[in-house]
């Protein structure tokens, strides 16, 4: 493991992370920005929200990267300007989702391809695009985001969300197994019931967490930090849960 100053244990280190202007996925961008990795903010409508972060840190280490990850050409775009921009990539972070509840016979076509695209598709392009340039960085990493009941259908109203996810963790997985040769190192992190989350189950977390209470973004950095790190290239095709035990 990487036992350097954590204030500089991305230093050096070239990272793209989708839905970077908000919520989750901007607190992440943030977090390996302190770390000291140059990080390329993808999104897709927030410019706001990503120049904020280009502002702080400066234009030489947060890059706004306008882009949908759901559709080929525009994710080809994506790489052809990090390519351009001549600093490698050493890690891809997923964080692009989307929610809808509804049972299945009230689930349109269009809302079911629709959860399935942005949840999993997105991480597929995003993968198969990053793959070129990752296999040229001396530490590769890619972590994937999903959910941490993403392994089982559990909801009777959010099951499409849930095939999603549990797509996630397989296709990452797989991504494992195929790209051990190359030495890219793929993760999946999986985030229980977080303080802003969209849906929760009840209002009183101590309802349905063992540890009785919501996850925050703190809790997250460890495990992050750890898949990104120099040293830790031998941990791969793991699905990590942070839930407080809301899993078990």
């Amino acid at each position: 493991m990487d036992h350097r100053d954590p204030k500089k244990l991305l230093q050096n280190r070239t990272l793209l992370v989708t839905a970077a202007a908000t919520r989750t996925g901007g607190a992440i961008a943030r977090h390996c920005l302190e770390l000291g990795a140059r990080v390329f903010l993808n999104y897709l409508t927030n410019q706001e929200g990503a120049l904020k972060l280009v502002e702080e840190f400066g234009p030489q280490r947060a890059i706004a990267l306008q882009g949908d990850v759901t559709d080929l050409e525009s994710v080809q775009r994506i790489y052809r300007e990090i390519a351009q921009a001549g600093f490698g990539l050493d890690g891809l972070i997923n964080v692009v989702g989307d929610y809808h509840e509804a049972p299945v016979m009230e689930t349109s076509l269009e809302d079911y391809h629709k959860v399935l695209r942005n949840n999993l598709d997105s991480v597929f392009l995003m993968c198969k695009g990053a793959f070129p340039l990752l296999k040229e960085s001396p530490a590769p990493r890619v972590v994937n985001f999903a959910y941490a009941k993403g392994d089982r259908v559990t909801s009777a109203k959010a099951w499409a969300y849930h095939i999603a996810k549990m797509g996630v963790i397989s296709l990452s997985r797989t991504l494992a197994k195929e790209w051990g040769p190359d030495k890219i190192s793929v993760n999946v992190i999986s985030p229980g019931t977080l303080f802003n989350s969209i849906v929760m189950e009840s209002p009183a977390p101590e309802a349905y967490i063992p540890q009785g209470r919501f996850g925050e973004y703190a809790d997250l950095w460890p495990v992050l930090e750890m898949v990104l790190a120099q040293g830790s290239e031998y941990l791969t095709g793991s699905n990590l849960v942070l839930s407080g035990g809301y899993n078990v």
